[in-house]
């Protein structure tokens, strides 16, 4: 296989009080019914399109240069690939220069490389599910789909990577998931992720536990001002490594875990009071 895994860049970069990253969540809807999926996904979930609103909001709140990066999950992104093209050039259109990734399990394949070729800065990329591209752990996506898309990245290098392996226990789960033996599993650090704008227009702290709605990850929403946003995150991260971290080494929980099923036990984190932006 070509894909390469996509290397992590730093967290919680924050710069004049913009975010440098920040995930766009449309819902959990998806062509898949996977046993893993941290979110839910289903063909009978739930989706809402994203609108200028939400990117005005996305616009207001990461980092607009090339060091940001905005990236679209779900869900499957390529079940609504007008409405990703479209918030793309929206972006682009609008002074977003950064990159951006289209987290995929790249069964829609020709759908997938037209949102990559429709950027006109030619900075979009894709990033595959690991269990879904390599059959380790869920039917493998199929071999048509695959080899269009190992061709393009053969002929665009960097343009398709793959998703890590580790284990995330989230949304519904590992149980039962096939590979689970030769897996890598999660620690009791929180990867520390950037959050996500909801196209129902919230700003939730986690991608992983996005659908989740305790109080613990609600940074904001649509009329947050953008510093509320970035002191919300900030106090996220000092939760996390004040309290999270130490329950989970406390107990000797993965991390995901502590929130998928011991969030009633601790204490919220000392968010702002998100104050309006006045930005219409």
């Amino acid at each position: 296989m070509v894909f390469q895994e996509r290397a992590s860049r730093d967290r919680g970069v924050i710069q004049d009080n913009r975010l440098m990253e920040l995930h766009l969540y449309p819902g959990n809807r998806c062509n898949r019914d996977c046993d893993f999926c941290t979110v839910f996904g289903s063909p009978k979930g739930w989706y809402h399109d994203y609108t200028s609103d939400h990117l005005d909001a996305v616009l207001r709140t990461v980092i607009l240069h090339d060091l940001g990066a905005v990236k679209f999950y779900g869900g499957e992104p390529t079940l609504n690939a007008d409405n990703v093209i479209w918030a793309i050039a929206y972006l682009r259109d609008h002074g977003f220069t950064g990159a951006i990734v289209i987290y995929s399990n790249g069964i829609q394949a020709d759908r997938l490389l037209a949102i990559l070729t429709s950027d006109p800065l030619g900075k979009t990329t894709a990033s595959l599910n690991y269990s879904i591209a390599t059959g380790d752990g869920a039917p493998q996506m199929p071999l048509t789909s695959l080899h269009k898309l190992e061709a393009y990245e053969t002929a665009h290098p960097g343009a398709i990577a793959i998703g890590h392996p580790d284990i995330v226990d989230s949304g519904r789960g590992i149980d039962p998931f096939t590979g689970q033996e030769s897996r890598p599993k999660a620690s009791h650090q929180c990867p520390h992720c950037y959050p996500v704008l909801k196209t129902d227009g919230t700003v939730h702290a986690c991608p992983f536990a996005v659908e989740n709605p305790a109080p613990h990850f609600q940074l904001g929403d649509l009329s947050s001002d953008p510093e509320a946003i970035a002191q919300n995150f900030r106090a996220f991260f000092t939760w996390l490594e004040q309290v999270h971290e130490p329950y989970a080494i406390e107990h000797n929980l993965p991390a995901c875990t502590v929130c998928g099923s011991h969030l009633d036990d601790l204490p919220t984190p000392q968010f702002l009071e998100p104050a309006a932006s006045g930005t219409p």
